[in-house]
């Protein structure tokens, strides 16, 4: 009976220890480590999705004869993707040079751009 009761012992103590963190983390709302070698950015911080973004969305802004405006600019992974109405090519390749000349962007994806006046 000694000996039952000592191996139930045992067994409890070596299962408590793995079980606990996974416990105390669910319990805390915790999320999980990020992954090995993946870097985590928040929108504050330069090169991250957010702040490409608006860095893009304010050099146009401040770009002369560009309607940064009326641009929709979304980034993914530093990818920066452009979309909307430009008045000519000339326009576009202004926007896209704006775009890449942001740190952390990648690429740019002028395929979202309509190039013409708006038909009314």
């Amino acid at each position: 009976m000694k000996h039952l009761h000592l191996r139930s012992v045992l067994l409890i103590a070596v299962a408590i220890p793995t079980c606990t963190p996974v416990a105390t983390a669910a319990y805390l709302g915790q999320e999980p480590p990020p992954e090995a070698g993946r870097v985590e950015r928040t929108s504050d911080q330069p090169g991250s999705d957010a702040w490409i973004s608006r860095e893009v969305k304010a050099r146009l802004m401040g770009a002369r004869d560009v309607p940064g405006s009326e641009i929709h600019v979304e980034t993914r992974g530093g990818m920066v993707s452009l979309s909307g109405q430009v008045g000519s090519q000339a326009e576009a390749d202004r926007m896209v040079t704006a775009a890449r000349a942001v740190d952390g962007v990648i690429s740019v994806d002028d395929s979202g751009l309509i190039i013409g006046e708006p038909s009314n």
